[in-house]
């Protein structure tokens, strides 16, 4: 049966694999975004055009009503999230009637997997070995984190994302500087030490349906990464199976894992949303399937895939920088472009949306990618 798609968060890269990969299955996929996405817009799935609907963050209401509007003319469609509007896709669905035509867990669900700190305490009841983890919520807490050994405490927001905020083993002036409240808490959080690796997975009714782990082989420093590559980790499918399974979820689960050096997979923190590995599955339509339960489920353990313009910049800057040229001319060869596979016009697309998001964020004194979720994070408040 061919099903009308939205998929939100079109600004973001992994929105255009997974319209490719409902495309491939043969439905009708509508992108959608509250700003203009040019590489979505220039993309196979975009087609020229993208839904523009209301910022979900500041003008929620008209959010809720546009998407409510969707979902009735178009029978049997189907709401896919993918970047942190889900929570406001979720909020709007519930107050609106309309949660069985998303695929993303109720926000109760969502709050708990979001917050760093209800996260980690829902995982270690089911016996997952999350790092301990305490709330920070005052001044005095804070300064009380400087008698603790550095090396075993990473201090990071209870709602925040891309890392851009974590304090590593943090020295007492960087407690100085944070601001922990009520309203506003930190997670402190026991520091593990190993690999960092990736998560993506779907569930269905608790069930987990495809997934992707895989290894940031690119990254800006220790924020987002630009190049991923894939690696078979039973350990972290088991902590996604687990948390699905207890909250029967439906939706996109992410995780990022530490594996120590016996191997076990420990997770630190989980995003409710899409991430990268979804690039790994290059649109392919079986994981639009799977994802609807329409067929078997897929995981991915191996391949390289990058973003062909970070790749080409960034990478060329970091292969001089560290002397990894040989390294970096490998993957290069080695790995598929994803922008690339979206489109002949996605790159070049792609490179405008960065640069929007730069000077927008410039002209605001916020980085580019503060700027770009801007309109759609969601920091725990509720949503009106």
């Amino acid at each position: 049966m061919t099903r009308s798609v939205l998929v939100t968060g079109a600004r973001a890269p992994v929105a255009l694999d997974l319209a490719r990969a409902f495309m491939a299955a043969g439905h009708s996929v509508t992108l959608a975004d509250s700003v203009t996405p040019f590489a979505a817009r220039w993309s196979v799935a975009g087609r020229g055009r993208v839904l523009r609907v209301p910022p979900a963050r500041h003008a929620f209401r008209a959010y809720r009503e546009a998407l409510h509007a969707w979902v009735a003319d178009h029978p049997q469609a189907l709401v896919v999230p993918t970047c942190e509007e889900v929570f406001y896709v979720a909020e709007a669905a519930a107050q609106c009637g309309f949660a069985d035509r998303v695929l993303a867990p109720p926000p109760t669900v969502l709050r708990r997997l979001h917050s760093k700190i209800a996260f980690a305490h829902w995982a270690r009841s089911l016996g997952i070995p999350a790092p301990e983890t305490t709330p920070v919520a005052s001044r005095e807490e804070v300064l009380a984190l400087a008698s603790r050994p550095r090396q075993g405490l990473v201090l990071k927001p209870e709602f925040s994302r891309f890392g851009t905020a974590t304090l590593l083993q943090p020295a007492p002036r960087e407690l100085q500087a944070v601001d922990a409240k009520p309203g506003s808490r930190w997670a402190a959080q026991a520091y593990v030490a190993g690999e960092e690796i990736c998560l993506w997975a779907c569930a269905r009714d608790g069930v987990i349906v495809a997934s992707a782990a895989y290894r940031p082989a690119w990254r800006l420093g220790r924020s987002a990464s630009f190049a991923f590559e894939a690696l078979d980790c039973p350990g972290a499918l088991e902590i996604a199976q687990a948390l699905a399974a207890d909250a029967r979820i439906s939706g996109q689960l992410s995780f990022d894992i530490i594996l120590r050096p016996n191997g076990e997979a420990v997770p630190i923190e989980c995003n409710p949303r899409a991430v990268s590995g979804l690039h790994l599955f290059d649109g392919a339509g079986h994981l639009a399937r799977a994802m609807l339960g329409d067929g078997p489920a897929t995981h991915v353990t191996r391949g390289l895939t990058y973003l062909g313009p970070a790749m080409l910049l960034l990478g060329a800057v970091q292969g001089l920088r560290h002397g990894r040229m040989l390294a970096w001319a490998r993957d290069l060869r080695r790995g598929k472009d994803a922008l690339a596979a979206a489109g002949m016009y996605a790159p070049a697309g792609a490179l405008l949306d960065a640069a929007r998001f730069a000077w927008v964020g410039l002209s605001r004194r916020r980085s580019a990618t503060r700027q770009s979720t801007d309109d759609i994070e969601w920091n725990g408040e509720t949503i009106r």
